[in-house]
């Protein structure tokens, strides 16, 4: 019975989210023919669920639903104030199926089931809604601790791979090397495969926000447009869990605050897209709204005690947006239900951290700002190149590698304490790892590692290239984090070895 019980969840669910865009559809146009008859489908195939499995208040709550349905059906049009209250029930059958799924006492509808009845006499109705709606990421029919499980497993044998190849050029044995790159082949499989199983499209997520925001623009009294651009993206499952959040802080600051009031030559509107970047994603909202005004936000620092005023005069446009991230900051003077405590954009930025990535921000007054999440597709497993600084081993993520050489310490120039190197038609700014790292400095030829990030282009210089690795991401201890470190890993000869941020070295 448990099997059928969840099967039924994972469907009322799926049918929860069907009817919520329906009727985000029916709001815009009441005559939207192919939406009401879909509605009433769905609460006609409710009604039969729930008979079967037993849920008599449910199954009671779908068919007075039908009847309600039964004349804008025929008419072909859903009046606004019936579309209301369809909003309204939907939200109680998300109580119902998180009752369900938490085996809690179900919702009591008898209120719901007099308001109905109310509408159908011509009579207007009132209701206090409550309970918490929630939406849930698709679900691989597996629990998802196994599959957990079997992915650490398959990155254990990741790790035992590279030993074994490292193992097999020690020993330097046919018979051995031929069975090492067998299994390596099948490890690679199965680590595709699995990889593979983790991967959900962005819709999981998305699919909340726009019954969401409709909640929150009618709270609010205000008439803005949402878009979503690129929800069919897929993200490892660990990602998507944790995106709800930030981005809701995001449209949640983009209402408050970029939405401020109304421009009057065109529609407000408010976008979240999402675009792949080789094996990074970039999560934006964006809004028409009247933009970040620099100056503001730095009289507000100041005047909250963030930033001293001679500090803030030397301040660039980043370094005044990364203010707007400060835990204590606030552009309000009085706290409201939607903002003003300052915490938001921290929450967000400490997300984006916590994940390997990091919040940027862009804005032109009077037409409008920008929040973007870049992030990895995957936080497990990454190709790296492993390089030598003074005998100790140091993996930089190929993404970001451009190319690499040979490079002699007499090309290089030196100006205003920085270092250069002239390379074909640009001047390329360097750095050297040894020094930043406090490693030490080896004389003699060094290799170059041109590194790319955000169309800014940099050479790290080391004393050698080892290898090119496919390696295990492990996440690092709270007390060692750093800006110039996204994680470590296990190397082939069982060391351990620092994985390197370039974005930190700017």
């Amino acid at each position: 019975m448990e099997n059928y019980i969840e099967l039924f969840i994972s469907e009322f669910e799926q049918y929860i989210k069907q009817l919520n865009h329906h009727l985000l559809v029916l709001e815009r146009n009441p005559r939207a023919s192919e939406s009401v008859s879909e509605v009433f489908r769905i609460f006609h195939t409710i009604k039969g669920m729930a008979q079967t499995m037993g849920y008599d208040t449910l199954s009671n709550l779908s068919h007075r639903t039908e009847d309600l349905l039964s004349g804008s059906k025929k008419t072909g049009e859903v009046k606004a104030y019936v579309t209301d209250l369809l909003f309204v029930i939907v939200d109680v059958l998300a109580q119902f199926a998180e009752a369900l799924r938490t085996k809690h006492v179900l919702p009591q509808v008898d209120d719901l089931l007099e308001a109905i009845e109310k509408v159908q006499r011509g009579e207007s109705f009132h209701l206090c809604k409550g309970g918490v709606r929630t939406e849930r990421v698709p679900e691989v029919r597996i629990k998802m601790q196994k599959l957990d499980t079997l992915f650490n497993l398959t990155n254990e044998l990741t790790i035992s791979r590279s030993r074994l190849a490292a193992l097999s050029q020690d020993i330097d044995d046919e018979r051995l090397s031929n069975l090492g790159e067998a299994i390596a082949r099948m490890i690679s499989s199965l680590q595709d495969e699995v990889m593979k199983l983790r991967m959900l499209p962005l819709s999981g997520v998305f699919e909340f926000f726009p019954r969401w925001f409709r909640d929150e623009t009618k709270r609010m009294n205000k008439d803005v447009e949402f878009v979503i651009v690129g929800a069919n993206i897929e993200v490892d499952r660990s990602i998507i869990d944790q995106l709800k959040e930030p981005l809701m802080h995001l449209i949640r600051n983009a209402l408050d605050h970029g939405i401020a009031e109304t421009k009057g030559k065109a529609r407000d509107r408010i976008e979240m897209y999402a675009v792949r970047e080789r094996d990074r994603i970039l999560i934006s909202v964006a809004d028409n709204g009247k933009g970040i005004d620099i100056e503001e936000v730095k009289q507000k620092a100041v005047k909250q005690g963030i930033v001293s005023k001679e500090e803030v005069e030397h301040y660039s446009d980043y370094d005044v947006y990364r203010l707007l991230t400060h835990p204590e900051f606030s552009t309000r003077d009085a706290v409201s239900t939607m903002s003003g405590r300052g915490m938001g954009l921290d929450i967000v930025v400490k997300t984006a951290e916590r994940l390997g990535g990091r919040l940027l921000i862009t804005s032109k007054l009077g037409v409008g700002t920008c929040f973007t999440l870049d992030l990895p597709l995957s936080m497990a497993i990454v190709r790296a190149m492993v390089v030598h600084i003074n005998g100790q081993r140091f993996a930089l993520p190929l993404t970001y590698v451009k190319e690499t050489m040979y490079v002699d310490s007499t090309i290089i120039k030196r100006v205003y304490h920085r270092e250069l190197l002239p390379l074909r038609d640009e001047i390329l700014p360097l750095v050297r790892l040894s020094e930043r790292l406090g490693c030490g400095n080896l004389p003699g030829r060094k290799s170059l590692v041109v590194i790319e990030h955000a169309g800014k282009r940099r050479g790290f210089i080391a004393d050698s290239i080892v290898d090119e690795e496919e390696i295990v991401v492990k996440q690092l201890d709270s007390l060692l984090e750093s800006s110039l470190y996204s994680g470590c890993s296990i190397y082939a000869d069982g060391q351990p070895i620092l994985i390197l941020d370039p974005r930190g070295f700017v």
